[in-house]
């Protein structure tokens, strides 16, 4: 048996009417930088040094960067990187206008991550406990879902469960900085606030930067719960204007 393993907990499935039938989400246990990635490639045993490898992958990425930018397909051990436009234009002579079209990247897994995933052993939880789940966002200035948002301006998130409620000092929604060891920015605004959705004021103090983003309620469906739940988004957001994370989906290579 593979020693890789993924855990997922199961949810309700809102999208059949077919009573007891779950959909399975994936643990998400940590995130990995360029750092991390060279001390455990050190802990393989190589002769180079964590810093020596840490700079070769971050120049790396730079290189990876400035290809798919400029209109390269990029392929690496883990997928397949590609530029894409989305958006309509009305006619052949409009130019490109980032109001209405977005630029980002679609991806597509690689052999060596298709490989593994096949030898992955996936082990269910059980129902998981239902609380808060935030499933998307999108900047309510741009209109755009591509994993950036403008501080001084609302974002909408959308989820289950995550309406603010509760008399807990901790409940609340966050912007928590990437830097490990930063403090989380808690909003003072929540302009709605939903059980699906809601929109938030971006601080407009907010540092630019990498952030994630998380809930904080004891909101319950039927009454509120003893214990603050907390929900963190996995994906990595920036605020507009700095780099940040976003692709498409694609099918897989072959």
């Amino acid at each position: 048996m593979s020693d890789i393993k993924l855990y997922a907990d199961l949810y309700d499935n809102a999208l059949t009417e077919k009573e007891g039938d779950c959909v399975a989400r994936p643990r998400i246990n940590g995130t990995l930088h360029n750092n991390d990635i060279a001390r455990r490639i050190v802990e393989k045993r190589t002769e180079y040094r964590q810093e020596t490898i840490e700079n070769i992958l971050t120049m790396a990425d730079e290189e990876k960067s400035l290809a798919i930018a400029s209109g390269m397909s990029v392929v690496d051990g883990v997928g397949q990187y590609l530029p894409q436009i989305k958006g309509v234009f009305d006619k052949p002579t409009d130019p490109f206008d980032r109001m209405k079209h977005l630029l980002t990247v679609g991806y597509t897994i690689g052999k060596t991550l298709r490989k593994l995933l096949l030898e992955t052993v996936v082990v269910t939880n059980g129902a998981a406990t239902v609380g808060p789940v935030i499933g998307g966002f999108s900047d309510s200035l741009t209109g755009k879902e591509d994993s950036t948002f403008t501080p001084g301006m609302p974002i909408v998130v959308g989820g289950s469960n995550i309406k603010i409620s509760g008399p807990n000092s901790a409940n609340g929604f966050y912007f928590i900085p990437a830097a490990e060891g930063s403090t989380p920015v808690k909003a003072t605004v929540i302009v709605h606030n939903n059980p699906s959705q809601l929109t938030v004021m971006v601080p407009a103090d907010l540092a630019e930067g990498d952030y994630y983003i998380s809930v904080t309620t004891q909101y319950g469906r039927s009454a509120l719960v003893k214990e603050p739940r907390s929900y963190k988004y996995p994906i990595l957001l920036s605020t507009a204007g700095n780099e940040g994370g976003g692709g498409g989906d694609r099918p897989e290579i072959e």
